[in-house]
């Protein structure tokens, strides 16, 4: 699956179990390992969980490498190219990556707005 394909999948999946706050960052022309982030909040550990069962269980990737899972507060599953970070509401203001990326910030694909 291309990275866009996995972005708009995983933000749809996030959106339709109710993720809140979701942000796709396109790291393409930056010297990062990952071209693509996707950021989305959780309203508590159980939605956060929730949230990763779906992604788990829908995108057909598997990820290389996962964090967080127990404390879920901020969760990060790596796809390679594409890294989708769960935050709790209070992680995500504390860490504020959409401030840090915010001239990134891509438009959500239209299946998932």
């Amino acid at each position: 699956m291309r990275d866009r394909e996995l972005v708009a999948c995983a933000a749809g999946i996030i959106a339709a179990k109710k993720g809140e706050a979701i942000v796709v960052v396109d790291l393409a022309d930056v010297s990062m390992p990952a071209s693509f982030f996707v950021i989305a909040e959780a309203d508590n550990p159980v939605h956060a969980k929730a949230l990763v069962t779906a992604l788990r269980e829908q995108l057909p990737e598997n990820p290389l490498h996962s964090e967080g899972l127990t404390e879920r507060k901020w969760i990060v599953l790596d796809y390679g190219d594409v890294v989708v970070h769960i935050f709790d509401r209070e992680a995500r203001a504390f860490y504020d990556l959409d401030s840090l990326w915010a001239d990134h910030i891509v438009d959500l694909p239209a299946s998932v707005s």
